[in-house]
């Protein structure tokens, strides 16, 4: 899974980063590191699915 290509991965002017924007409780949280299946709240922003196309 590629953050970067998430909806939810957008820049924060405040601290001049790019942070996940999910709503990720901490039990979710734990699941996340714990498991394999990746990130529940991945989705795939627009403009990398209409590039994909071109």
């Amino acid at each position: 899974m590629d953050c970067e290509r998430c909806s939810n991965y957008n820049y924060n002017e405040y601290t001049g980063e790019y942070v996940c924007d999910a709503p990720i409780d901490e039990d979710n949280m734990e699941r996340m590191l714990r498991g394999s299946n990746g990130c529940l709240y991945y989705i795939e922003d627009a403009e990398y699915k209409s590039a994909g196309r071109q």
